[in-house]
């Protein structure tokens, strides 16, 4: 069953795939549906929708609103994808088209202070959406991230490869900077120094040390890294989550500051406990948003383990 599917996937990338930045965008939606309608449900609901009951109760959604959520993620996965092969012809009148920045007021008032400012996000909905959103409105964004080829070897297919590949050619094309993870790096520094933003992913799979932090039926495992550059540089902490509206338009929402005002890990496990908070909030707001993040967690889990620890909280 996996060959042909295989087969399909690299049939695509050779050849259709090259239309995508020439469709129109309605069309490249509907298109990623249409994906979903034919294979989702052969392919990745069972674990969605185990991954689902695990994190909020097995009887918290219907069988019918389960499939509705593996629906949704898997197609908005591919509209996220297709949006990316779209980049290169992106300018910042579409950027106002698509997507809407809630919260700009909180981003400028802490950017006044001088010290830079950390957005902390997660692998919820379009979470890339943040870069061309406020970098084609004038803003010096620059994002912590592992660099896409990094997570292909050898034994990688050959439709994890070229995707990788096509995403490390098109982050070329936004307007903002990429500071590849690997080790320690001043530019994280030299950026906030400047008074610019960096943008920091506190469930990404590179950062070795964890802690642990209670989301609602599970745990997860966060990287505490952006409490401690905050505390060293006195950069706010704004979050961040993007929510994509039945539209199909994107809506980048940004939060208050969440306070990091004493030194020690208990100041920096409070800030991640508000910023869990606040996730749980959007999760059971849009639960497709994070199911795909949730899938990947448990199909290709990262070297350091997985993000979501594996047992359910019991009931107390």
């Amino acid at each position: 069953m996996n060959l042909p599917l295989d087969l399909l996937q690299k049939s695509f990338l050779r050849t259709f795939r090259y239309l995508i930045p020439h469709m129109p965008l309605k069309m490249n939606w509907r298109f990623a549906e249409k994906i979903s309608d034919i294979l989702v449900f052969r392919t990745k609901h069972k674990v969605m929708s185990e991954e689902i009951k695990n994190v909020f109760g097995d009887r918290y959604f219907t069988r019918a609103q389960l499939r509705r959520i593996s629906w949704e993620a898997d197609s908005n996965f591919k509209k996220d994808l297709f949006e990316t092969w779209n980049y290169p012809k992106y300018t910042p009148l579409f950027f106002d088209r698509i997507c809407n920045v809630e919260g700009l007021e909180y981003l400028d008032s802490s950017l006044e202070k001088g010290n830079g400012v950390l957005v902390a996000l997660c692998h919820f909905g379009c979470y890339k959406m943040l870069l061309p959103a406020l970098g084609f409105k004038g803003y010096k964004i620059h994002q912590v991230a592992a660099h896409p080829l990094e997570f292909t070897d050898s034994q990688s297919s050959f439709a994890k490869t070229e995707t990788m590949r096509i995403e490390q050619e098109y982050e070329k094309s936004l307007p903002a900077g990429f500071i590849y993870t690997g080790r320690f790096n001043r530019e994280l520094f030299r950026v906030l120094q400047r008074g610019e933003i960096l943008v920091v992913t506190v469930d990404g799979i590179k950062a070795e040390k964890r802690i642990s932090l209670p989301l609602l039926r599970r745990r997860i495992r966060l990287s505490p890294s952006i409490g401690h550059l905050s505390l060293k540089t006195g950069a706010p902490v704004l979050p961040v989550f993007t929510v994509r509206d039945k539209n199909n338009q994107h809506r980048v929402i940004i939060h208050k500051e969440l306070q990091v005002q004493e030194n020690g890990e208990d100041a920096v496990r409070q800030m991640m406990t508000e910023f869990v908070s606040l996730m749980e909030r959007y999760l059971k707001k849009y639960p497709s948003h994070y199911t795909w993040f949730l899938y990947k967690n448990r199909t290709d889990p990262p070297p350091i383990g997985s993000i979501l620890e594996s047992d359910p909280i019991k009931d107390t």
